[in-house]
């Protein structure tokens, strides 16, 4: 059976994935049938995914199982998991966890109490 998976490349802390065709008993980066395309997280929205469209198509037609992870992308891009055209998801921003926002929070109110504190003219120094 055929399954639509990404392939990691990249270094560390700076990820990159290729969306291949690869056999479901195949390892993550092992041998694949066709790569269909690429993923970089780190690109802005509209450039992070780029596929070869009627490549995906005729693998999902043919009945090629996507990941749930290659599911998302291609929701992103108009696709559902059969090939079909649906219309394409929005990116999600993601809130920062609990504790960031809570230092965040903290830092904006500490800045601007320093902004609106008086300043006290100095005095020249006596000698």
């Amino acid at each position: 059976m055929v399954r639509i998976r990404m392939k990691r490349l990249g270094r560390t802390n700076r990820p990159f994935w290729r969306i291949c065709a690869a056999d479901r008993r195949a390892a993550r980066d092992g041998t694949i049938l066709e790569e269909l395309g690429h993923y970089d997280p780190l690109l802005p929205d509209q450039d992070k995914v780029k596929i070869h469209r009627d490549r995906v198509v005729h693998w999902l037609k043919q009945g090629a199982q996507p990941s749930d992870t290659v599911t998302q992308l291609l929701a992103h891009l108009g696709l559902d998991a059969k090939g079909n055209e649906m219309p394409p998801r929005p990116w999600a921003k993601k809130a920062p966890p609990k504790p960031a926002a809570e230092r965040l929070a903290a830092r904006k109110k500490a800045e601007e109490a320093a902004a609106e504190a008086p300043k006290s003219e100095e005095k020249p120094a006596e000698g």
